[in-house]
């Protein structure tokens, strides 16, 4: 029963810290071409954030997203 709290609560903490370090590396810490290069971090970090809050306006930019994830295999 301990074996099955503890991989819970590895799951409820680790993961959503891999994440967040995947954020900062991504955002932070990896290497931009120009123009988003380290003058631009703002910009990207802002980015990323309107892309987690508003997924409805990529949908022009990117087609598959209009279609289920079924129909994007086949």
């Amino acid at each position: 029963m301990e074996l099955y709290i503890l991989i819970f609560i590895l799951g409820l903490f680790v993961i959503p810290s891999l994440f967040g370090l995947a954020m900062i590396y991504h955002v932070f810490i990896r290497g931009k071409h120009s123009p988003a290069d380290k003058s631009n971090r703002i910009n990207h970090l802002r980015l990323v954030w309107f892309a987690l809050t508003r997924e409805e306006e990529f949908v022009d930019q990117f087609p598959w997203m209009k279609k289920d994830e079924w129909e994007n295999m086949k």
